[in-house]
């Protein structure tokens, strides 16, 4: 394995280890006995390494599509990404749940939603990126 693929490598894996960690600081406050604003704040950290991490994945997934044609990256990238989002909503959930705060019965249904559209936005811009590297790497379309 050469030098840059090991570079690669470890900033795709510290940017699920930026997710893993803030995953565990979430789930260390809902373990103890939770206030409203640690919550808050902890789910806060969360959703910002989501999308701090999905960028340190989706940067070595396009120079491994592009200079390998090799999709894993990207793969491993929309399966996290549908993962978090997917912790995420449980513990929007857990923090209702323990009546940490109040959504409301409206919005009850709602945070299937938020979730669902996270996981479509992020999936659809990776899926952008996926198109584009293969689009722009192939030369019959610059004919």
């Amino acid at each position: 394995m050469t030098f840059i693929k090991v570079i690669n490598w470890g900033f795709a894996f510290f940017g699920f280890c930026i997710m893993a960690f803030f995953l565990f600081k979430l789930d260390q406050v809902f373990s103890a006995s939770p206030t409203a604003e640690t919550s808050k704040q902890a789910i806060q950290n969360f959703q910002i390494s989501i999308w701090c991490g999905w960028l340190l994945i989706t940067g070595p997934a396009i120079y491994f599509r592009w200079k390998y044609a090799n999709h894993i990256l990207f793969i491993i990238d929309y399966l996290i990404a549908i993962s978090a989002f997917i912790i995420l909503g449980i513990y929007v959930n857990k923090g209702t749940e323990l009546e940490l705060w109040s959504l409301g019965d409206s919005f009850r249904g709602n945070i299937s939603f938020m979730v669902m559209r996270n996981i479509l936005l992020i999936c659809g811009m990776t899926a952008f990126i996926h198109a584009a590297i293969w689009w722009f790497s192939k030369r019959w379309h610059r004919r």
